[in-house]
């Protein structure tokens, strides 16, 4: 018997998310479920699934877990904490900021107005996860189809491989690549890969190949990673606007165990339900 299940789709620079609230109800998606709601045609399309959970914590407003379009986990999205923040503050729960909960730690964030959201992630990070291995030169080189490309890695409590590139990537580099990259044998959990260019000491060109979705308008994580490693080594300063296919991030980071504050806009698109089948754990 199917289940009506209502849900709300939302966009950060064309970066789109489906939020389902389940605070009050049990909705434990499988991942085949998760991948077929993710479906452009089949289902309702996203880049990631955000599912609102009770908070572990009193100091919590509340947790978001996160899936991939491939009905994978994510421990983090930048752009999704706006969205939710966002979704909070139309519903009257959120006058000006919160704390939300996320595997990859708390992120704080704050509304001033729909093109005005700041969410304030956890510290980057250049350990490699568990069961990594990665070079140890930071950055180091990757050799693909006949050219070196300068790769560093980076977690934003979900891991991001940053390329270093002399000039904007073009979507067939970004496909091709990407692809490649985000099963790099190195990453056994895979990684998001984000191609940047330095246009000047405070704007980064940047496109994104996300893990478990491919190439993305835009990625928050994406772009406070690639901030943090170009500021880490010395190509831009602080604050850094980072341009992508989807529109502008303003990345701000003062470097060290300080948390990394990305301020961009986000986007309520429609509200609406849908029936689910019944592959859902009870």
């Amino acid at each position: 018997m199917k289940r009506e299940l209502a849900f709300t789709k939302l966009e950060a620079l064309g970066n789109d998310f489906v939020l389902i609230d389940a605070r009050e109800g049990a909705f434990a998606p499988l991942p085949a479920t998760v991948a077929r709601l993710g479906d452009r045609r089949l289902g309702i399309g996203f880049d990631q699934l955000l599912i609102l959970r009770p908070a572990s914590r009193p100091d919590r407003h509340v947790a978001v877990e996160i899936f991939n379009q491939d009905g994978s986990t994510a421990e983090q999205c930048g752009n999704g904490m706006r969205a939710v923040a966002l979704w909070l503050h139309d519903r009257g729960e959120l006058s000006e900021s919160a704390r939300l909960e996320t595997a990859a730690g708390p992120v704080d964030v704050r509304f001033e107005s729909p093109d005005h959201i700041t969410a304030t992630l956890p510290p980057p990070s250049e350990a490699a996860p568990a069961g990594a291995e990665l070079p140890a030169e930071r950055p180091w080189q990757e050799s693909r189809a006949g050219r070196d490309y300068p790769v560093d890695f980076v977690s934003m409590g979900n891991p991001h491989l940053i390329l270093d590139l002399e000039q904007p990537a073009d979507v067939a580099l970004v496909e091709s690549l990407g692809e490649v990259l985000t099963h790099h044998p190195g990453l056994p959990e895979g990684a998001n890969v984000n191609f940047a260019h330095v246009e000047s000491r405070h704007l980064i060109d940047l496109s994104v190949y996300e893990r478990g979705a491919g190439p993305t308008r835009a990625c928050g994580s994406g772009a406070c990673a690639t901030a943090a490693s170009l500021i880490r080594r010395g190509q831009v300063d602080s604050p850094v606007e980072i341009r992508q296919p989807g529109g502008t991030l303003v990345i701000h980071w003062d470097g060290g165990p300080k948390p990394v504050y990305m301020t961009g806009p986000a986007r309520i698109v429609f509200h609406g339900r849908i029936d689910i089948e019944p592959t859902i754990n009870p």
